[in-house]
């Protein structure tokens, strides 16, 4: 949880810094990181969702002191990993401009900032990919924090860059790069946590006890494994973040009617504010899915359950606390991502207090759909976010904003919806039994 909440506020430090440029320039900016950041996940995040099954079949190993086992899935994940992160970001490269280009409908400005920004943030999908497999097997054995001191490293590092590539420096010769900058930080950072990764890997202690790296671990089978319960959840990732750009295509579209770049800069800023909620949810809830994973390994399906739950009561209890805090303020939350234009949180305050609505059962939603992957259903997920998305978030997102005309408040109306219908499906799903007698 640490460490995904030091990556909210490397997310949050990019939008935070961008909005600090000139108010034209800051709001285009972060109108463009809108449309960046969810092409750029639905691309890194297909694939280093690798990290699902590694996760998941390294924790059935190591909970049945299968050591060796657990290493060679480290090192068979890493063996694809390597080939579908270079992938990764070849095609990611390649497809930013047109996608980009498709879905910035508020201005040329953002279309031409969001291109730039996401082709550089797609040269870090490789370090990406290959970290996360690092990361699922050192959570599958238990050691959450190994990511946690990468995680923190490396999110420092990139505010440091950030700092520097976004405004300049004329004393040391760094140019002023603005929004470009971020990306650049973004991709450096991401190599020097991969870094921290492997070194940590080589410890005597890790290499002794698991032995992953040596070439005879190689195995198709468990490549093959692996990659059956990646391709679900990589793909409910894509689900998830096409619903998102789509969405803040919907919202460019209310823009391009005024002729502004305010409410997709308010709804960036709007989804970043919401991920100090989400991002923790999501590491509770890969936390949950390496309890449910050695519980169903130790055959303990009560205890599985039992975490999940546990898990969704506490996640519930955060965000009924941070829901105060987002109806009472909204205004002065969001003035903190954009204090050079104050179009931008008077144009987000209503939208958010809908959102806060939907935050408890968002909490359950989250949880219980990471701990459905650490026990290895995958593919319900991956359908129910599919038939969630496309069935009530885009179609709504575009229905009440542009076409009915209730604006950017429509289109976070449809948000509301999708949030308490996704804690519902996953809270039913889990409240039966098939996931329990899923076999690794």
């Amino acid at each position: 949880m640490l460490a995904m909440i030091t990556q909210f506020f490397v997310n949050y430090a990019d939008t935070l810094m961008v909005g600090r440029l000139d108010g034209p320039e800051a709001s285009a900016s972060q109108a463009a990181l809108g449309l960046g950041m969810p092409f750029f996940w639905a691309v890194g995040g297909f694939f280093a969702a690798v990290g699902q099954g590694t996760q998941a079949i390294t924790g059935r190993r190591y909970a049945e002191s299968d050591y060796k086992g657990a290493g060679q899935v480290l090192f068979n994940s890493l063996m694809f990993s390597v080939i579908a992160g270079i992938f990764g970001s070849a095609f990611g490269y390649w497809v930013s401009e047109p996608g980009i280009g498709w879905l910035a409908t508020a201005s040329e400005e953002q279309q031409a900032l969001g291109i730039e920004y996401t082709q550089l943030r797609m040269l870090g999908v490789a370090g990406m990919v290959i970290t996360f497999s690092y990361k699922a097997f050192f959570d599958g054995i238990g050691r959450t924090y190994v990511h946690l001191w990468a995680a923190l490293a490396m999110n420092l590092f990139n505010i440091v860059l950030n700092y520097f590539l976004i405004f300049g420096n004329d004393s040391l010769g760094v140019p002023r790069m603005a929004l470009a900058g971020a990306g650049i930080a973004s991709v450096i950072s991401t190599y020097l946590g991969l870094a921290i990764m492997v070194f940590v890997s080589l410890r005597k202690s890790h290499r002794v006890k698991y032995i992953f790296y040596r070439f005879r671990n190689f195995d198709p089978s468990v490549i093959i494994n692996i990659v059956k319960l990646q391709i679900p959840s990589g793909s409910a990732t894509v689900i998830l973040m096409t619903g998102f750009a789509l969405f803040m295509r919907f919202v460019g579209d209310i823009d391009a009617m005024e002729g502004t770049n305010t409410y997709s800069a308010a709804t960036k800023a709007i989804m970043d504010t919401t991920a100090l909620c989400f991002m923790p949810m999501i590491a509770f809830g890969t936390a949950t899915a390496t309890c449910v994973s050695q519980s169903l390994g130790a055959d303990k399906p009560n205890l599985a359950a039992r975490y999940g739950w546990e898990s969704a009561r506490v996640g519930v209890l955060g965000m009924l606390v941070l829901g105060a805090l987002f109806m009472a303020i909204p205004e002065q939350i969001i003035g903190l991502l954009a204090p050079n234009d104050p179009a931008v949180p008077a144009a987000a305050a209503t939208s958010l207090r809908i959102t806060t609505t939907a935050l408890p059962l968002m909490a359950v939603g989250l949880i219980l759909a990471q701990a459905l992957f650490g026990a290895g259903a995958n593919t319900f997920v991956a359908v129910a976010e599919m038939c969630l998305h496309f069935g009530i978030l885009v179609p709504g997102a575009w229905l009440l904003g542009p076409v009915l005309g209730y604006g950017m408040e429509g289109a976070w109306i449809a948000a509301t919806l999708y949030a308490n219908l996704l804690g519902l499906v996953m809270g039913i799903k889990f409240r039966g039994k098939g996931w329990r007698r899923i076999r690794l």
